[in-house]
């Protein structure tokens, strides 16, 4: 994609409707579960009002769409990136609202989501939507960024575990998985696995009308558009889904 007059970028600094407008475009973005569920959580609203200026979106300028949303937060992180947190994207969240109260100063940026509509995916325009956190990171003196990346296409192999769908490859050697290969183009390194990144834990009937699923008895069911599969017991009154990710790095120092 290029940066041209029919499209510009707005953070939510500039925007007073951007969280409500942000909800919309999820509902339009996502017809299943994940990850808009995610998104939806207190810790995203508490951090929209803390670091408004680290959601932004991409604005079609003839119709005033919503096209695509980029989301991230700066944190700190003094360790080795091979450490980085197994609960990713869990993790990011927490980690950036407790600096903010206790006066930390973030060091890096990580992502938490970007997402495009269905009807203008397939246009590079995540890579571009991928520049502007760069350069958001860039502007702040923020040395790296950090992406608990959620792989496009591991909703259509969720018996695979995340160990050995990271080691697919495409006919020129590149991941198999497109976010990953865009990263990857785009300069990062894969680091690792946070087995941990993201989690909904929710009563059976709950999970039923969430799914639009019955499920009758203790077990694991696939589900539309989990990365793997979702977790019932009975005994406890309890569907359990636990998300993994995949670390991602770029140094821009």
């Amino acid at each position: 994609m290029k940066d041209d007059l029919n499209f510009h970028i707005i953070t939510a600094l500039e925007m007073p409707n951007f969280y409500e407008r942000s909800i919309a475009f999820f509902e339009q973005a996502w017809s299943g579960v994940f990850p808009h569920d995610f998104d939806g959580d207190k810790d995203s609203f508490a951090l929209y009002q803390v670091y408004p200026e680290y959601r932004y979106a991409l604005i079609e300028t003839a119709t005033q769409q919503m096209i695509a949303l980029g989301n991230c937060v700066p944190v700190v992180w003094e360790g080795n990136f091979e450490r980085l947190p197994d609960e990713g994207v869990t993790w990011a969240m927490t980690q950036a609202l407790a600096d903010h109260s206790q006066g930390n100063q973030p060091n890096i940026l990580c992502a938490l989501a970007i997402t495009v509509i269905p009807e203008y995916r397939g246009r590079q325009i995540s890579s571009f939507m991928l520049q502007q956190m760069k350069k958001i990171a860039q502007d702040r003196k923020l040395a790296s960024l950090i992406v608990p990346a959620r792989p496009t296409l591991k909703h259509l192999y969720p018996l695979t575990p995340m160990e050995r769908y990271i080691t697919w490859q495409n006919e020129h050697g590149l991941p198999f998985d497109p976010w990953l290969r865009t990263h990857i183009r785009n300069g990062a390194n894969l680091v690792r696995i946070c087995p941990k990144s993201a989690s909904i834990i929710d009563t059976i009937s709950n999970w039923e009308a969430r799914v639009n699923m019955r499920f009758p008895e203790t077990g694991d069911y696939i589900i539309p558009g989990g990365l793997l599969p979702l977790k019932i017991d009975y005994t406890n009154n309890q569907g359990s889904y636990i998300e993994p990710n995949v670390w991602m790095y770029y140094n821009l120092a």
